[in-house]
């Protein structure tokens, strides 16, 4: 599917009633086990978590702005689905019918706010024929523009655009970014989904703090221990971790955000740095695990690492005697033998 950025040529400015419009069961913001939900208690959830209260208070205090309309698409014969503006939705309902806020905390505030507030008849609505013609608008605001949504909501609008059929290079110039920040938004995405279905591990924490396991994807070490692949091996419609991955993944994710009985290893996304130094040390892994203490692991694996500077610093020295022994000598056949398993080994050690 080949998003158009020619939104405006397919789309028309209309002038709707508040009753022909409905909240969008599929918007990106919406908790998973919510999607496709009922149109009253998506209003509930957006009045209670969305903070509409505050969309309200501007209305009713300065008005409703139509210089930014809503933008729906249409559902049956008369009516649409807002796919952006759920929030000026819901606060233009409650302030039309406050009674809608019964069994909200904040429902005298509603009652204040709607009778203050002066509503129009008609609302400006962009109307498209599909949500896939003004999906660059919204990608575009939400992503790189103005208004832009939380971290994981971000990487689960790019996915649902790959998934419906777009390359990532399509989905970069939709939203306004790189092609290899897609590739990454749609990997990191796609682990959070795998640890979800296929491993059944608790991921909300993830969610709540996407931005932070982005920046412990940006580490080798933590890729490597998961087995992630790199963004420019990120195939869309593809799993992006082994099967055998969910033990590390538990792991990693208990020690970037905890679990239900122990607290993070990391005090804060600083510490990432910290902890690949220790995961990508074979002894600071073993330390890490045993202890779950990041400065004990991290001060395990420096120890190691300068043992290996050590040996390798021998060895090197070793070498240039050597090579500077092959001016003035041939080495025999044996010699040779001892060269090629020396090089094989070196190799071994840089890909290592």
């Amino acid at each position: 599917m080949t998003y158009t950025t020619q939104t405006t040529a397919v789309s028309a400015l209309r002038a709707l009633p508040l009753a022909a419009l409905r909240l969008d069961p599929w918007n990106p913001r919406l908790p998973r086990e919510l999607q496709g939900i009922e149109d009253d208690l998506l209003r509930q959830h957006v009045a209670l978590h969305c903070d509409a209260i505050d969309v309200a208070r501007s209305i009713a205090r300065h008005g409703f702005f139509p210089s930014e309309p809503l933008i729906a698409v249409p559902q049956g014969r008369e009516g649409f689905v807002v796919v952006e503006g759920n929030r000026r939705l819901v606060a233009l309902r409650l302030l039309d019918d406050p009674g809608l806020a019964r069994g909200l905390g904040n429902a005298a505030e509603w009652r204040g706010l709607a009778a203050i507030a002066r509503l129009p008849r008609r609302l400006p609505v962009v109307v498209a024929p599909r949500r896939d013609v003004v999906a660059p608008i919204i990608g575009y605001r939400h992503i790189s523009g103005i208004k832009p949504w939380e971290p994981f909501f971000k990487a689960r609008f790019v996915a649902e655009l790959v998934d419906f059929g777009s390359s990532f290079a399509e989905v970069a110039e939709v939203v306004g970014e790189r092609v290899s920040d897609i590739a990454t938004q749609y990997r990191n995405f796609g682990i959070v989904e795998q640890a979800r279905e296929q491993f059944v591990l608790d991921v909300e924490r993830v969610v709540d703090h996407f931005g932070t396991f982005t920046y412990a994807m940006s580490s080798l070490a933590l890729r490597a221990h998961i087995g992630a692949k790199r963004p420019s091996q990120t195939r869309p419609h593809h799993r992006p971790l082994p099967p055998t991955a969910a033990q590390r993944v538990g792991e990693l994710l208990s020690w970037l955000f905890g679990d239900d009985e122990r607290r993070p290893v990391i005090a804060d996304s600083r510490q990432i740095t910290s902890l690949g130094k220790a995961v990508g040390s074979a002894v600071g892994l073993r330390v890490l695990r045993e202890t779950r203490d990041l400065d004990q692991a991290t001060a395990a694996a420096q120890i190691t690492a300068g043992r290996v500077r050590t040996r390798l610093s021998t060895v090197h020295s070793h070498l240039v005697y050597l090579r500077d022994e092959a001016l003035t000598q041939s080495f025999d056949e044996q010699a040779k033998l001892l060269i090629s398993e020396c090089h094989r080994l070196l190799l071994d050690l840089e890909h290592a």
